[in-house]
């Protein structure tokens, strides 16, 4: 920079201007002239005793006078200390004398010297050289008295350049630079010593010669021959610590100014002091701040230099020192060397301070903590005399000489840190009882949109940082003085140079020295903040790439020759290495990994890491960018990672390739979460196990389709397993699962050589069985479900925050599919959930709180998702046994049975104590779960309604010929059952046909509607036509009159054998009948009985001749006496048999309780009243699940405008391809007119209407279309639905305006990601016949037309909607955006107040604001490499760090939309468990179903209500 001109250095050194005519007289001559000229000069002084005496004011009155005397004060100024007080007024007098060029100047001034004051004035610059020389061998007080009288010179050079600077002359000016100049060069030039006088004012003199050297600059700019002087003279200074202040403290403040000159006053500003910055002079231009700032950075050269002693011991003084000296021998050996250390790292630090202000650093992000680089100072002056002993640097200047500020840690500079805040001010690093400033990661801040391109900002302070980031590294064919490779002080300097930069071939081999590894780490801490500050389309040049990968790759060594502080700085300062579109930056991943390896495998390091980075934050970092890693090796699979570093000797070394690392990455992240101990990043590590889980399932169930579309043969006999029916197959399902991952391809870790050399992980030796195992979704499923449930029932069941993260990571588990099921596994972690929920309600009273009672309803909820997507679980005697009993303890508070061996206590016999009424709640939406959805989710009409569409208008217009006439209208008469269920009953039958005793009933309860339709039946309905194979005629027989031969036999009453026997005179005892008549004369009127029986028998013979003629003649059957069954009854009170025969109808169910305020077991309602059915309507539009809204923009690069925001999704071509995919995969599209469940807003959600004229939907929209007016994309399962509306300006009649898309078309293929599809019915509905009622496709109907123009649909009336939603049950307070970014710098600047007024949903309190909204925003960005950029925002919470999705991750293309999805839900989630005013579905229901029993309710006797019941509804 300097090279055409010549140095003033020795012409300074050697200026006789400074010597006496005196001197060549003999010492005591000299001394007696100049005792006695200046003892009488002193009293004539305007300070002096006797200045009233104005005779002897101008005795010098001519030109002769002044010179004799100023050759006389000259030689008094070189007298010893010993002479103080002669020394002392020579000062006074020249002090006087400088006030010259003031414009009122000191009495005592000569005529002749203001007459030519500039030339007077110069000369006694040199004559006050003398006052500065160090006079050997004086005692400290003797010294001390100097350095005041040195003081007071600077203090009234000081004063002459501030308040006569536009009276000075260029010659003055230049003088009294050489003079500042000369008089460091000789404090400051020679090693340092204790108690000189260097020592005593040197921080003071350097702080004087900056100032005015910046000054100068704005009055007299110095030439190029000062500013080369300066430089080579501050060369021989750098061993001073006063040095590197002063140059950080001229350089922030230029800096500073800089700044607001270039970049305008709206860029973060660089703020200083007060006092500092009026050091910067007014006037200065902006060129000439320009030329200033850029001379001043390069005035100590390369930074670097100070951490090798060789350099700083080769200055003239040293060497003569050494020559001198009968103690040192070699310069090297001085003790006041062994503070360089310290001073490079406040040089790197002051350099990487610079960094961070042309980065742009937000300024909201300030703290005023002054602490940090006292601190580090002080841990580096404690390392370095760690390692080396006895070490003496020197004294340092006392607090009470000190006039000036460098460096100070009391000061008001204020410089945003790229990781943290940072003070610019100094005073000196020497505090060694301030508390450590900690960096922490809590507060990342957000860059300046405007800052310069990384090329920039290296082209300045790049030569100077990869010096210092490869401190120690020597490069094969350098000598241990490190002469070959030749360091420049700027890229300026070096810019040819620094092409030649360590090759890939090159040997390097690690010589560190732990004294310079704070300013080594430092360094690399600068590069890694430049390097990730890379804009979206921003391009680094290859060979700072190259430069920056080779510093990181041995800043990341973790062989016996790492640093740990170097390392630290790397992984703290790099977290978004991973993160951009870097070329190249696959080769350091291996590295990487090797040393977050380190880091996360055990909380106890081994090494000394960086002292302001705690180990907790330290993790945190390597947490961030392992999160970054884990979807690199099923992205780019098989591609090699080459070793930067392999010489080309060494061919033992396999290729390493990303897929290789994928096993070393999964057993890190499970080590990480087995030892880690602080929250936050224990939740980071559960989102990242989260994504690790789902996108390998996702990835093995894409290949599957591939292969099987390639080769059906394959398929079969790679995924030939089919479930086991329940869990008594597990042992199959084990078998299968070894098959299916032997069947798989070998994706074992392939070693990376030196680069893989990373501590185990493992405490026992695992088989290869294991290690196969997690290789696949099937086993790393079954480690992941394990490891989480051990840890929540181990150590995470006291965290809040934890444990939510812990079941969150339970609940996505039950989501990813697997085949075949790891139905073991499954059981266990229900068996594990059942046993966490026990725990919890155990705990004693005093533990039982909110958070307490937030992990079990979550726990609840979690347990709903397991059993609904893995209902085989419940097949299974003891899983069933287990559920239910944890579902009893949650609603009753205690179990049934504590032990299999105690007998069981009934329900009436147990008191109703839950643990809380959230808890109970959630017990009972897992019971509703078990009993109505398991197995049968989702319903015949699909996920959108977990129950029945039919009500009473649908019902009467059901069958065709069933239309009830107007005259006689079919009612329906309600009845309430315990207060929380209300039946309404219609006494017909849906289906005209039937005619036994049928009624169709509307059941509403807290968990739903449902519709049913009943018969009284005696036979099963199996039989067809049952009821007319019973009524039916079965015919009579065909009358025959053949009756066969006719036998006349003789019928005896005994068998014939009788007669033979003889009789005995007992048989004679009893007369026979005529031996009874003859004896009493009875013969006539036996005679007569014989007539009249005798004309009986005539009169039946004859009367059977005439009835078998009759017979004859008559039809059979005869129809006057057939028997006919009875008519059937066609009326029945269907409504009583119903209450009556389900046990509803009692006394005691219509008897009064004795609590007042509860009505009877059973209510009829008023059915006659009309205001009844609309609050039945109201009822029904309670939801039974929860629901959301997520919201999705796009924003193209630059826009932050609203209007331009939502004016993107008009067009296919204004979006990319991957966010129309994107899209897709969120939910499946449904219409909002024809859709049962939630729309994203409360006028059309949860009812169906039909469009007078419907309108073909747009094609060609780049997302438009789901923008609330015909369709939404919808996502539902059993206890959650959700809406993801985005926002068009179709939606407010706003006129979409042109966007010229930079893309002349959009690819057809989008994607081969599958959208999500409704899920299929339940396995126990697949063998009936359903009729679907809605089209659940994702396929959109295409038309030719494009819809432009805005449809007439009625903007909403946001006021009126407000009102509406006051009597709506409310949401939680919460707005969710998914934001997706052309450009990720955008994220900082998106308008989240301008789109708040497109986020309502209807169900917002009246009085909320928009503004007040908590708002939580998921920002996307497509990499080039096909993976995304995930950046979380939101207000946070005491539970609101949802998963899976965490800040910083970086997500593969195929597990997007399911993370988002999983994300936004479990935001959601945490949300109404914190909240205090949020209430259940079923609960609000419940509430509402008794609203409506205390309006309608009909208050009937027992009598009134049989006659009421007996009676038709009316």
């Amino acid at each position: 920079m300097y090279a055409e001109w010549a140095s003033l250095q020795t012409a300074i050194q050697t200026d006789p201007g400074n010597t006496s005519v005196l001197n060549i007289f003999p010492q005591t001559v000299g001394k007696d002239v100049a005792c006695a000229v200046v003892k009488s000069m002193s009293q004539a002084l305007s300070i002096g005793v006797n200045s009233n005496n104005a005779d002897n004011t101008n005795r010098l009155m001519s030109e002769k006078d002044v010179k004799w005397t100023m050759e006389v004060i000259c030689y008094g100024l070189s007298l010893p200390l010993e002479e103080h007080e002669a020394l002392r007024d020579c000062v006074n007098i020249y002090c006087e004398w400088l006030t010259a060029l003031n414009p009122q100047p000191k009495s005592s001034v000569p005529a002749v010297l203001l007459q030519e004051p500039n030339d007077y004035i110069q000369l006694m610059f040199k004559h006050l050289y003398n006052v500065f020389i160090p006079r050997p061998k004086s005692g400290i007080d003797l010294v001390k008295r100097q350095a005041l009288l040195c003081h007071r010179v600077l203090r009234h050079v000081q004063l002459l350049a501030t308040e006569s600077m536009r009276n000075l002359s260029r010659g003055s000016w230049e003088a009294m630079l050489k003079f500042l100049l000369a008089i460091t060069d000789t404090l400051m030039a020679p090693p340092k010593e204790k108690d000189d006088i260097g020592d005593q004012i040197g921080e003071r003199v350097i702080n004087v010669l900056f100032e005015l050297w910046l000054l100068s600059c704005a009055h007299c700019f110095p030439i190029p021959s000062l500013w080369k002087t300066f430089r080579a003279m501050s060369l021989n200074w750098r061993h001073h610590d006063a040095l590197v202040s002063q140059w950080h403290r001229i350089n922030t403040i230029l800096t500073s100014q800089l700044l607001k000159d270039r970049f305008g006053t709206d860029y973060p500003e660089l703020q200083v002091s007060d006092e500092d910055g009026a050091i910067l002079p007014t006037s200065m231009t902006q060129d000439q701040v320009i030329q200033s700032w850029f001379r001043f950075l390069h005035i100590i050269s390369n930074p670097v230099d100070l951490s090798n002693i060789q350099i700083i011991s080769q200055t003239p003084k040293f060497l003569h020192m050494a020559l001198t000296s009968e103690v040192v021998i070699d310069p090297a050996q001085h003790n006041c060397l062994r503070s360089l250390p310290q001073i490079f790292f406040k040089a790197m630090k002051s350099v990487s301070i610079l960094v961070d202000a042309f980065l742009g650093v937000s300024q909201n992000t300030v703290k005023d903590d002054m602490s940090f680089l006292s601190s580090m100072a002080s841990s580096t002056s404690m390392s370095v005399r760690s390692s080396m002993p006895s070490i003496n640097s020197g004294g340092s200047t006392p607090p009470e000489r000190r006039k000036a500020k460098a460096f100070s840690v009391s000061g008001k500079h204020k410089l945003v840190h790229s990781r943290s805040s940072v003070s610019a001010r100094s005073d000196s690093f020497s505090s060694e009882n301030l508390t450590p400033y900690h960096l922490t990661l809590d507060s990342l801040p957000v860059l300046a949109a405007k800052r310069p391109k990384c090329n920039s900002i290296l082209h300045m302070f790049g030569a100077w940082l990869f010096d210092g980031a490869l401190l120690g590294v020597k490069v094969h064919g350098e000598d241990d003085m490190g002469t070959s490779r030749v360091r420049s002080s700027s890229f300026v300097d070096g810019q040819d140079r620094s092409q030649s930069v360590i090759t890939s071939s090159s040997h390097i081999s690690a010589n560190k020295n732990s004294a310079n590894e704070a300013g080594r780490a430092e360094a690399c801490g600068a590069l890694c903040r430049i390097f990730c500050a890379k804009k979206t389309d921003e391009s680094i040049l290859p060979v700072y790439l190259a430069r920056f990968y080779i510093a990181l790759y041995h800043a990341l060594d973790v062989s016996e020759n790492q640093s740990g502080p170097a390392l630290a700085s790397v992984l703290f300062n790099s977290i978004d290495l991973l993160r951009l579109d870097l070329d190249g930056v696959l080769v350091l991943v291996p590295r990487l990994l090797d040393a977050m390896e380190v880091v996360l495998s055990d909380t106890s390091p081994k090494i000394r890491y960086h002292d302001q980075i705690p180990l907790i934050e330290l993790r945190k970092s390597a947490i961030h960018l392992l999160l970054s890693m884990l979807c690199l090796p099923l992205h780019f699979k098989s591609l090699t990672i080459k070793d930067i570093v392999k010489s080309q000797d060494d061919t033992t070394q396999e290729p390493v390739t990303v897929i290789s690392l994928r096993v070393r990455i999964t057993e890190l992240l499970l080590k990480a979460l087995l030892v880690e101990v602080d929250p936050m990043n224990t939740q980071m590590l559960l989102g990242g196990l989260t994504l690790l889980v789902q996108d390998l399932s996702v990835f093995e169930e894409m290949e599957k389709a591939a292969l099987s579309n390639q080769d059906p043969l394959a398929d079969t006999t790679t995924y030939s397993v089919t479930q086991p029916a329940g869990l008594d197959k597990d042992r199959a399902d084990s078998e299968a699962s070894v098959k299916m991952t032997q069947s798989e391809s070998p994706r074992s870790a392939v070693s990376v050589g030196s680069t893989s050399s990373g501590p185990d992980l493992t405490t026992e030796p695992e088989t290869h069985h294991q290690i196969k195992a997690r290789d696949t979704a099937h086993g790393l499923f079954g480690q992941a479900a394990s490891v989480v449930s051990n840890r929540l029932m181990a150590s995470w069941k006291l965290d809040l925050n934890i444990a939510l993260a812990a079941i969150e990571v339970i609940l996505g588990l039950s989501k990813v599919k697997l085949n075949p099921h790891n139905s073991l596994m499954c059981k266990r972690t229900i068996k594990w959930m059942c046993d966490f929920i026990v725990y919890q309600c155990s705990r004693p009273a005093p533990s039982h709180s909110k958070d307490l009672h937030s992990m079990i309803v979550a726990a609840f909820h979690c347990l709903m998702s397991w059993l609904v997507d893995h209902h085989y679980l419940l097949q299974d005697k003891e899983c069933l046994h287990t559920v239910l009993e944890v579902v009893e303890l949650g609603i009753s508070g205690s179990k049934s049975q504590n032990r299999a061996s105690d007998p069981p206590k009934f329900k009436a016999e147990k008191d109703l104590m839950p643990a809380s009424e959230r808890v109970k709640h959630a017990a009972e939406a897992v019971l509703d779960i078990i009993i109505d959805h398991v197995g049968m989710f989702p319903p015949p009409c699909g996920p959108e309604s977990t129950c029945s569409l039919l009500d009473e208008d649908t019902l009467l217009k059901m069958p065709a010929g069933y239309i009830v006439p107007e005259q006689q209208p079919a009612k329906f008469r309600y009845f309430v059952l315990e207060n929380a269920i209300i039946i309404g009953i219609l006494e017909k039958s849906v289906n005209s046909e039937d005619t036994l005793p049928s009624l169709t009933a509307l059941i509403r309860g807290p968990f739903g509607r449902h519709a049913w339709s009943m018969q009284l039946r005696h036979l099963a309905k199996s039989h067809q036509n049952s009821l007319t194979v019973v009524n039916k005629d079965p015919g009579r027989p065909v009358p025959d009159d053949n009756i066969g031969v006719h036998h006349n036999i003789t019928h005896r009453h005994f068998p014939e054998v009788v007669d033979a026997i003889p009789k005995t005179k007992s048989e004679s005892s009893i007369p026979s009948l005529g031996q009874v008549i003859d004896e009493n004369n009875l013969r006539q009127e036996h005679d007569k009985i014989l007539s009249f029986i005798g004309a009986q028998v005539d009169f039946e013979n004859k009367m059977a001749a005439k009835h078998k003629t009759d017979r004859e003649k008559s039809p059979f059957p005869n129809p006057k006496v057939d028997c006919k069954a009875p008519s059937l009854c066609d009326e029945f009170q269907t409504a009583r048999l119903f209450l009556s025969h389900y046990g509803f109808l009692t006394l005691e169910a219509l008897k009064e309780p004795t609590t007042a305020s509860l009505p009877p077991s059973l209510v009829m309602l008023n059915s006659g009243n009309e205001s009844l059915s609309s609050d039945l309507d109201a009822l029904d539009r309670i939801p039974t699940r929860s629901n959301d809204t997520a919201f999705v923009f796009y924003v193209k690069t630059k826009q932050t405008a609203a209007h331009s925001i939502i004016n993107n999704v008009t067009s296919s071509a204004n979006v990319q391809p991957q966010f129309l995919a994107f899209v897709q995969s969120l939910g499946w599209p449904i219409d909002v007119h024809r859709h049962a469940g939630w729309t994203g807003h409360m006028t059309s959600s949860w009812r169906t209407t039909q469009e007078d004229t419907p309108e073909p939907y747009a094609a060609g929209t780049g997302g438009s279309i789901y923008d609330g007016r015909r369709q939404v994309l919808y996502w539902a399962d059993v206890s959650t639905e959700i809406a993801f509306v985005i926002p068009s300006p179709y939606m407010y009649h706003l006129t979409p305006q042109v966007i010229p898309s930079a893309r002349p078309s959009v690819d057809d293929k989008l994607s081969q990601i599958p959208p999500p599809k409704p899920p299929r019915l339940a396995d126990t509905n697949a063998g009936k016949s359903q009729k679907p009622t809605k089209s659940l496709s994702l396929d959109l109907p295409q038309v030719p037309r494009v819809e432009t123009t805005a449809p007439s649909t009625p903007p909403i009336d946001v006021s009126s909607m407000r009102k509406k939603s006051s009597t709506l049950p409310l949401s939680p307070d919460i707005k969710i955006m998914i934001v997706w970014l052309e450009a990720w710098e955008d994220h900082s600047k998106f308008p989240v107040d301008d789109l708040l007024y497109l986020t309502i949903t209807g169900q917002e309190a009246a009085t909320s604001k928009l503004t007040e909204k908590d708002v939580h925003i998921i920002f996307i960005h497509s990499l080039k490499s096909g993976l995304y950029r995930v950046h979380m925002k939101g207000q946070s919470g005491r539970a609101s760090l949802a998963i899976p999705l965490v800040d910083g991750m970086v997500v593969s293309e195929r597990s997007l939309g399911t993370l988002v999805r999983q994300t936004v839900i479990n935001i959601c989630k945490r949300r109404r468990l914190e909240s205090d005013q949020y209430q259940p579905p079923h609960v609000k229901r419940k509430h509402k179903i008794q609203n409506i029993v205390s309006k309608y309710r009909r208050k009937l006797s027992e009598p009134d209500f049989f006659t009421a019941l007996l009676k038709p509804p009316t």
